[in-house]
């Protein structure tokens, strides 16, 4: 987990600031009351800040925009917050006040290492609605689910984009027939509302310019994770495998956790239910159990499933029925269930949940 660093003079601010990173797993390592008092354990502990966060407000007394320039290059990162009224530090965004809000800039930073003072990258609006898929454990059916919801989407006339970004397992070229390249830098169109990407470790980096500008040429934009399992580590986590999993969390209007009913299924939903219960994220939390049993038996996996994850008090919580035949033939032909079986069970209850999105 990352070390931060408070300087920051009034008790409620940094109390706040200092408090929720610390709940979240975070060390604060040193609460500074002035100038000097920061100068000195700098000063005392240079060789040990190469993965500091420094987070200053302007009300700090004896600080300055040149200390702040001069101190910043001790430090791995730095943000500064408005704290007060002074015009020197005018450009500084206002501490924020909602816990998901700070926790969400600070992953950022660990994200995108850089100075920032100005307005981020969660303040600019975007026309797309952002889906992102996450697998409770493996072999839930999250790549399916998402491929088949983006077609869905794009159906009712909607610009969709499928972005793969399943780093252990990317499949969603394979699945739909595709090939792709490490030079490829553009989404490429598979039907007449859907395009599909896949983030490579080459584009990774630009994981925020890349979702920008998604979010600005298309209607939605489904994003397959693959597992979200140790989902706190990842969100603190700087390899590039972990990028678009805390954009996610951050960015996207809607995370939702696929996971099945079967007694591994079940295991590892409560582990990763835990975890987002003790972590705070911006996007909207939803949950769908995959393969449900018919009959009676499929009533008593949905009651439970509804009592897991009623905790996180989720945005929505849906099922989908067993239906193995279905997927197989989509799988064999190389095409989503609308093309092959839109009759179908498991067709039907993606429909409704594209209907349920897109209201």
């Amino acid at each position: 987990m990352p070390v931060v660093i408070t300087a920051i003079a009034r008790t409620d601010i940094e109390g706040f600031i200092a408090s929720t990173l610390f709940a979240q797993g975070w060390s604060v390592t040193f609460r500074a009351i002035d100038w000097e008092s920061l100068e000195t354990f700098v000063r005392n502990n240079s060789s040990d800040l190469g993965s500091t966060l420094l987070i200053y407000g302007s009300d700090l007394p004896g600080i300055s925009k040149e200390k702040v320039q001069q101190i910043s290059t001790q430090f791995s990162q730095v943000i500064g917050f408005a704290t007060n009224t002074d015009e020197n530090f005018s450009q500084l965004n206002q501490a924020p006040v909602i816990a998901a809000d700070l926790v969400s800039l600070v992953r950022g930073l660990v994200r995108t290492p850089m100075l920032r003072e100005m307005s981020h990258v969660s303040n600019l609006p975007r026309r797309a609605k952002v889906f992102a898929l996450g697998s409770a454990g493996t072999h839930t059916g999250c790549t399916s689910i998402a491929m088949n919801l983006a077609m869905e989407l794009s159906v009712q006339g909607k610009t969709t984009l499928l972005i793969d970004a399943n780093f252990r397992a990317p499949s969603v070229f394979e699945l739909l027939s595709m090939r792709n390249t490490e030079s490829d830098l553009l989404w490429k169109k598979v039907a007449p509302n859907l395009s599909i990407f896949e983030i490579t470790q080459a584009q990774a980096a630009e994981t925020d310019e890349l979702m920008m500008r998604a979010g600005k040429e298309f209607d939605y934009v489904v994003i397959d994770l693959g597992s979200i399992a140790g989902l706190s580590n990842r969100l603190t986590d700087r390899r590039w495998t972990s990028t678009t999993t805390t954009w996610s969390c951050d960015l996207a209007d809607q995370l939702i956790v696929i996971s099945r009913p079967d007694l591994l299924g079940v295991s590892r939903l409560q582990k990763v239910i835990e975890l987002l219960a003790q972590t705070s994220i911006k996007a909207k939390l939803s949950f769908v159990m995959n393969m449900k049993t018919s009959g009676k038996k499929g009533e008593v996996e949905l009651a439970k499933f509804m009592a897991m994850t009623s905790p996180v008090k989720p945005m929505r919580v849906k099922s989908i029925n067993k239906d193995s035949r279905a997927m197989l033939a989509a799988q064999d032909e190389r095409a989503t269930l609308i093309e092959t079986n839109e009759r179908s069970t498991v067709r039907k209850s993606i429909a409704e949940l594209a209907s349920e999105l897109s209201s």
